[in-house]
């Protein structure tokens, strides 16, 4: 069958009227692009295509162009696809003026995206995006995708978008002045900081309670708020400009990381706070297996998140961590742990939260994703306040059990206090009463001792008397041995069980000459000078002292008597001197004399010497006597040359 030429000719005619007619049917009415400080989502004038091819077909798609679909979905939102998402509207520039427009796609991460501008035959491309391109890269600086569009006054084109992401096909497609682009990226970049800025704070706020409600608590909630944060910051494409700007594929195995910590984080916190290990042990088993479950899903979604079936496990273990989350903190609620009404609060906030992203993920175009990932950072918020009020009530709690028992402390230390203020007024009392004690043993010692010097005198002047009164010296024999007796008892029990109470015995310096105790002394000592063969020469004074007779007399006989028992001397001498402001009394032998250990070991109490049946007590009366104010007491002594005791007292 031949077709002739006007046949051909009406054909001709008949397929361009159809074209012509569908062209017509697909086209809308360009949108006015905004002007000033505004913004256009043109999503009536919208239409779409969605292909299965792997590459970016601009002129393919347009040769598509009646295949186009108007936009039914308030949003553009067709959830995942496997090819691409194409979109095209015609934009007007309706100003007097030519002027710069932004296309914002409002993403930070696809795999391939391509903006077109196209007037008839020509067309512009004004981004082309996949994951190799860095991040200075970009034609317009900011973390979502942006494409600038420069149109002259009264110009229409048409503004082709296509689109390949393994993260949905979300693409609220925008165009704005670059002024408005500038305060609304601004804004939300303060939204955005405000929230960051908040959790960093509860987190610090957190850590300085560490101490006190526990560090593993403190830490995991740190960890879950500070996962929570990256989370949120990559999401929002600040990673990527400011941490890994050279590496746009990242994005997506950082997200399913952070993600999966999130929740081994939130689940270990959750753990610690409603103490599942020793309140719950099956509970605690639980979690813990769905934590390694999770540690697992972490470890293989570093290798494996190019592949959906990764990233649709790490999504689905989502609800069923939200899910057990709230299940302990309902446990923590019925068990009465501190804090657990916002703990629950927190567990509610999150379960909504999920519902929420699945919602938007199972019905797409339908809620915009903006708002929910908005709501999601708000939630996110919530969340890590409600967690910081629970702890803070524990440690409030906590701060009360402390402030109570440090309260018993302080009333406990008060008694200790004042027992211990008795026990020191009881032990000064006793130190009182025994240094009385001391004291008047130390005078029964000396009394004892004294007595001793005197006895001895009698009793070898006795001696002279036993021929001419046998009965009368035997009488006075007698009466010295009880005497003897008593002293010796004296120095061996001075304390005894004597009354420590009451006054000493009056003494008092008196002023008088020396010569009155050198007589005395002579007289006691001769005759026991005799018996032993010892020249005994006491010089007789004149000079006058200021001083107690008694202990005067008491000193220089102890060392008269010494010289006399422990000197070996054949020779002593006893004389006194005047030495401004005092007078010296001077007891010098001729004896084996002594070293200086020796010397420093006779002048302290109860120490006697080598074969000596003393009580060691004559040399340190007198040096005890030598302490008092204006007294002093000087020794020279020496191995085989004698001794010389200067006891001095003041002179009258």
């Amino acid at each position: 069958m031949t077709v002739s030429p006007i046949s051909r000719l009406f054909l001709s005619a008949l397929c361009a009227l159809c074209v012509l007619i569908g062209s017509a049917a697909c086209a809308s009415p360009p949108a006015a692009l905004p002007q000033g400080n505004a913004h256009l989502q043109p999503f009536d004038s919208l239409r779409y295509l969605l292909t299965d091819t792997d590459a970016l077909d601009p002129d393919a798609a347009m040769a598509r162009q009646s295949e186009f679909s108007a936009l039914t979905s308030p949003w553009v939102d067709f959830g995942k696809q496997d090819g691409a998402v194409w979109l095209l509207v015609r934009v007007e520039n309706t100003g007097p003026r030519a002027g710069e427009w932004m296309i914002d796609i409002q993403r930070p991460f696809v795999d391939d995206l391509i903006v077109q501008k196209r007037s008839g035959d020509v067309s512009e491309t004004l981004l082309a995006f996949d994951r190799t391109m860095p991040f200075e890269a970009r034609p317009v600086v900011s973390q979502y995708l942006v494409a600038p569009l420069w149109m002259e006054a009264g110009e229409r084109a048409d503004i082709l978008v296509g689109l390949k992401s393994s993260t949905g096909s979300w693409m609220p497609l925008t165009f704005a002045t670059s002024e408005r682009m500038r305060t609304a990226h601004m804004q939300e970049a303060r939204f955005n900081w405000a929230i960051n800025g908040a959790m960093a704070a509860m987190v610090l706020v957190a850590l300085a309670m560490g101490r006190l409600v526990g560090w593993p608590l403190v830490l995991a909630f740190a960890a879950y708020v500070s996962l929570s944060a990256l989370f949120v910051a990559n999401n929002e494409g600040y990673l990527h400009r400011f941490v890994w700007p050279d590496n746009m594929g990242a994005y997506e195995p950082a997200n399913l990381i952070l993600l999966t910590a999130m929740m081994i984080a939130v689940l270990q916190f959750a753990r610690l706070f409603a103490v599942t290990a020793t309140a719950r042990p099956k509970v605690n088993t639980a979690v813990i297996m769905l934590q390694i479950a999770l540690i697992g899903l972490l470890v293989a979604s570093t290798v494996l998140w190019p592949y959906d079936a990764m990233r649709l496990a790490v999504f689905a273990a989502v609800p069923f961590v939200a899910l057990a989350y709230f299940l302990v903190a309902v446990l923590a609620w019925r068990s009465q742990v501190l804090g657990a009404v916002p703990f629950i609060a927190g567990s509610i906030a999150i379960l909504f939260t999920v519902a929420v992203m699945s919602a938007v993920m199972l019905a797409p175009g339908q809620v915009p994703l903006t708002i929910a990932l908005d709501y999601f950072h708000a939630s996110v918020l919530f969340e890590s306040l409600a967690f910081l009020v629970a702890i803070l009530v524990r440690m409030l709690s906590i701060q009360s059990d402390l402030n109570r028992s440090l309260e018993a402390q302080i009333v406990t230390a008060r008694e200790k206090l004042e027992l211990s203020e008795a026990l020191r007024e009881s032990q000064t009392r006793y130190d009182r009463a025994l240094t009385q004690a001391n004291t008047l043993r130390g005078r029964l010692a000396s009394a004892s001792h004294d007595l001793q010097q005197p006895l001895l005198s009698l009793r070898h002047s006795l001696s002279a008397i036993v021929d001419r009164d046998p009965e009368v010296a035997s009488k006075l024999s007698t009466a010295l041995d009880y005497l003897k007796d008593v002293t010796e008892t004296g120095l061996k029990d001075a304390a005894g069980e004597a009354e420590m109470a009451g006054e000493e015995p009056a003494s008092g310096a008196e002023t008088f000459e020396i010569g009155v105790v050198l007589s005395n002394c002579a007289a006691m000592f001769e005759a026991e000078a005799k018996r032993k063969g010892i020249q005994l020469r006491v010089r007789p004074s004149a000079l006058k002292v200021c001083v107690e007779p008694v202990d005067l007399m008491r000193a220089v006989s102890n060392l008269v008597s010494n010289a006399l028992k422990h000197s070996g001397a054949s020779k002593i001498l006893v004389a006194a001197q005047a030495r401004h402001p005092q007078v010296l009394i001077r007891v010098i032998d001729n004896g084996c004399g002594m070293s200086d250990e020796a010397l420093l070991k006779a002048q302290r109490s109860g120490e006697k010497g080598a074969g000596s049946e003393g009580h060691g007590l004559g040399l340190a009366l007198a040096i005890s006597f030598a302490e008092q104010d204006g007294h002093s007491v000087s020794i020279r002594s020496a191995p085989d040359q004698g001794t010389c005791i200067a006891l001095g007292v003041p002179s009258g």
